[in-house]
């Protein structure tokens, strides 16, 4: 079972713990910690990366950079609900191809990760790979 503390320090600002006492600071938006909805865009990136990364692996791929990008639209009114999230999957690798990484990201995203799974249906989520070598950087 997933467990965390979140802590209010003064102000708007408040500490979360994880369940292997790991931190990380929140605040809404012009504060010092990272916006709680925000979270949430970190959480879907780094779910799905964690899963791609060894996907990578299986498929005897060597990774050498993977970068996240994940733009969030949100409704103008509250509660602000996420409508849709796109996320851009930048990897450097050898041995591997477009087409082979396109699949371990559609596995790691929309088979694997929890976070994902735990999304509403009707948020749209989307996805696009750019694949490059080492020495194309």
């Amino acid at each position: 079972m997933a467990h965390i503390e979140l802590t209010w320090i003064p102000d708007q600002t408040f500490l979360g713990v994880d369940s292997t006492n790991h931190s990380i600071v929140l605040s809404p938006g012009g504060g010092v910690g990272v916006k709680p909805s925000e979270t949430l865009l970190i959480a879907l990136a780094s779910c799905s990366a964690v899963d791609l990364v060894e996907i990578l692996k299986k498929q005897r791929s060597t990774l050498h950079r993977l970068i996240i990008t994940v733009d969030g639209e949100q409704d103008a009114d509250p509660p602000w609900r996420y409508r849709r999230i796109s996320l851009r999957y930048r990897v450097t690798a050898t041995g591997a191809t477009l087409d082979k990484v396109q699949r371990a990201v559609d596995l790691a995203l929309n088979r694997y990760c929890s976070v994902r799974s735990s999304l509403h249906p009707e948020i749209d989520v989307t996805f696009q790979v750019e694949l490059s070598q080492p020495d194309q950087e």
